[in-house]
């Protein structure tokens, strides 16, 4: 009789494991939806200029840092001050470098977005 028994065990969390694992090497998919899909071009818009004038504003910090430094501990107020401003020229440069990166982007997707606006509009 133990032969013809059937047995299932099913674990959510085995189970989001592995859709996990699946997302990772399954081909990237555009959504259905074309709201959602306009929604995802414009955040794209401004992602990378975010990334990048991070980047620009915690390297400036770092060096502005080194800068202080060099005048706090080391007394070397020579080449402190300079380190130091240019931390602050770098740290100051993360806005523009923001700006400049997201318009870019905008003008490089703007043809697609237009063309998403127009077919939900109709």
């Amino acid at each position: 009789m133990s032969e013809n028994k059937f047995s299932y065990t099913y674990s959510a969390q085995r189970h989001a494991e592995i859709e996990q694992i699946r997302r990772k090497y399954a081909p990237p998919r555009q959504p259905d939806d074309k709201l959602e899909y306009l929604r995802q071009l414009d955040k794209s818009c401004e992602r990378a200029g975010t990334v990048t004038s991070i980047l620009v504003g915690v390297f400036g910090t770092l060096v502005l840092g080194g800068g202080m430094t060099l005048i706090l501990k080391m007394q070397n107020f020579g080449i402190g001050i300079p380190v130091g401003l240019a931390g602050l020229c770098i740290m100051a440069a993360a806005v523009p470098v923001y700006r400049k990166m997201t318009a870019v982007r905008r003008e490089r997707l703007a043809p697609e977005i237009l063309r998403l606006i127009e077919e939900l509009e109709k």
